[in-house]
């Protein structure tokens, strides 16, 4: 028999092993893996006296690693991972690309330009994961993801960035209707109708954080229409429902095209952007090179 056979543990108990470490428990990787909690405890018992070393701590019905468990977690995964890459792409040959990002992210900037990347490169499939959710660092099919933030962000690399600017817009015919505003209009006028929206990501700034970035240190009318979703609040702002906090190169495309304009006020430059990410120990890619430059050039 191969030394490599003679000295790697049963797959299964790695697989087992993997799957509790990942989940933070033994219930949970049973769940995953459709087998009971016994046959998940029996083959990580196995796979610790093969090995000669505990690999969790179990407390009060929770398991933690121990070092040697997290020694052996990163490198189970590592080939674990690398397994079911080759095989997803000897099951699919071509090149893909597995894209996240925001919803709003989708709907204003990606799709709207979407087709100018297609047609440079016809060859390249793409899958375009949208959610707000991030996911993208303990899923192994994520190949790029977008997200918006200050780095560093657990289990990926910057490779590009997408400045942002601040300030609040609306349809041209509201525009007019509302004449010259000054900060204080905005503030205390309660005709404007401003729109806020959940924030999609971490560090999204609403009216309260633009305010205070703008130099405003009084109260203000609040916003009297909200939505969970930004994409919600910046459609409602373009169907003339009030006054939006615009991500002028989100919303580069309806400012381009007439169905919004800013408002005569200082823009806002906020501390965060839109980060382009890569994972982690993914092997070179240049359809994701491609892909990751031509997104930063949006």
């Amino acid at each position: 028999m191969h030394r490599l056979r003679r000295s790697l543990p049963s797959l299964t108990a790695l697989i087992a092993f993997e799957a509790a470490a990942r989940t933070g428990g033994f219930t949970r990787a049973a769940d995953e893996l459709g087998v009971t909690q016994a046959a998940v405890s029996r083959r990580i018992a196995a796979l610790e006296k093969d090995i000669g070393l505990p690999l969790f701590e179990r407390r009060n019905r929770a398991v933690h690693l121990t070092d040697a468990g997290r020694d052996l977690f990163a490198s189970v995964r590592t080939a674990l991972d690398g397994l079911a890459d080759t095989v997803e792409r000897m099951r699919a040959p071509g090149a893909r690309l597995t894209i996240t990002v925001s919803v709003a992210f989708a709907h204003f900037l990606l799709l709207p330009r979407l087709s100018t990347f297609r047609e440079a490169h016809p060859d390249i499939d793409l899958r375009v994961i949208s959610e707000d959710a991030w996911t993208a660092p303990d899923d192994r099919q994520i190949d790029l993801g977008v997200r918006y933030g200050t780095p560093p962000f657990r289990g990926m690399r910057v490779v590009g960035s997408l400045d942002e600017t601040l300030v609040p817009v609306c349809t041209p015919a509201l525009a007019d209707r509302l004449g010259p505003l000054t900060l204080t209009d905005l503030a205390q006028r309660r005709d404007i109708i401003k729109i806020d929206s959940a924030s999609p990501e971490p560090g999204w700034l609403n009216w309260t954080a633009w305010f205070r970035q703008s130099g405003w240190t009084g109260g203000f009318a609040e916003a009297r229409l909200r939505f969970s979703s930004y994409s919600d609040a910046a459609y409602a702002a373009m169907n003339g429902e009030g006054v939006a906090l615009g991500w002028t190169r989100l919303l580069q495309r309806p400012l381009a095209d007439g169905r919004l304009t800013t408002l005569p006020l200082s823009p806002v430059v906020p501390e965060d952007r839109h980060f382009i990410l890569v994972p982690e120990g993914k092997p070179p890619s240049p359809e994701r090179d491609a892909f990751a430059a031509w997104l930063a050039d949006a």
